[in-house]
């Protein structure tokens, strides 16, 4: 039996939003603002339908020798209630309608489409359909080749290496890819962020009560500088990056604080940069600079802050 991949990444990538059921007819673009990467061919016209490959396709969206190439919808994967892919087991009734078992569970043996009392019956060929089909994942445009169920692919797109990360400001609610921030930033928080060059100091200044201060690379890598206060000893400062997928560079920085009393007084560290995928609230606990409260006034710190960034081994 012929195994095939379900290639749906034509579209721009959806967010990957646990608990949220797909509609039909919903555009995976509702969700992005913004520059997003060019336009893929359009396989199936104006409706919803691509194209399909057999399973074991060399490398990344490569066509496997002496495969087949098919175009299905992806609508009749899912089920016609809830609208969620299909999972075995799989019951129909005498008429040939399908659904998802749990929905099927609560029909009161009473068919959704037909409204006859229905005896159901396993579809077999049908489970061994839907088992067999590998869906490429929503975001293969930005590096992922991964081939996953198709049943589970909205799982594996919520814990995705290439998922976009969450903006850190709050209330935004945008996700947006590496390397892909300056458009978002200069838009809707133009007042927010700070950009700087790699291997350059530059002044920093935020307020005393102020979580984190973004700083946005020349290469669009978006960098978090927090500001954790730790009463009542003073204020820890670390930077994180926001970022996803293949991490082909390194980075590290330097913070420098001088005393506003004293200028003679000094603080000076340098650590490596801190991946994650978004800021949940949690602060490094490996590596910060902890400032006095004497060092700085009440109300305003000045820090100068440097990146560096480097190839990965």
């Amino acid at each position: 039996m012929a195994k095939f991949s379900l290639d749906d990444a034509d579209e721009d990538p959806p967010v990957a939003a646990g608990g949220d059921k797909r509609k039909r007819g919903d555009s995976p673009t509702d969700a992005f603002e913004g520059a997003g990467p060019p336009k893929a061919r359009n396989l199936g016209g104006g409706g919803r339908e691509r194209e399909v490959e057999v399973e074991g396709a060399a490398g990344c969206g490569a066509e496997a020798d002496g495969g087949i190439s098919v175009r299905i919808d992806p609508d009749v994967l899912d089920c016609s209630i809830c609208f969620e892919p299909l999972r075995p087991p799989l019951y129909q009734c005498q008429n040939g309608h399908v659904a998802c078992f749990s929905c099927w569970s609560r029909l009161c043996n009473k068919c959704h489409i037909c409204s006859h009392d229905a005896n159901f019956a396993r579809n077999i060929a049908l489970e061994k359909i839907v088992e067999s089909v590998k869906s490429s994942c929503s975001y293969s445009k930005w590096g992922c080749c991964k081939l996953v169920n198709y049943a589970q692919r909205t799982t594996h797109e919520e814990t995705c290496l290439f998922a976009p990360s969450l903006c850190p400001i709050p209330g935004s609610g945008y996700r947006g890819f590496t390397g892909r921030w300056s458009g978002h930033f200069l838009t809707r928080h133009s007042s927010d962020g700070q950009r700087f060059v790699y291997g350059q100091p530059f002044q920093v200044k935020c307020e005393a009560s102020v979580p984190f201060l973004v700083l946005l690379g020349e290469d669009d890598h978006l960098f978090l500088l927090l500001n954790n206060n730790m009463a009542p000893f003073g204020h820890a400062f670390s930077v994180v990056c926001l970022r996803t997928g293949d991490l082909n560079w390194k980075f590290s920085y330097k913070i420098k604080a001088t005393s506003m009393c004293n200028p003679e007084n000094r603080l000076q560290l340098q650590a490596c940069v801190t991946n994650t995928k978004q800021w949940g609230g949690l602060y490094p606990v490996e590596a910060f600079l902890l400032v006095p409260y004497g060092f700085c006034n009440s109300s305003n710190l000045s820090l100068t802050v440097s990146i560096e960034r480097y190839a990965a081994v």
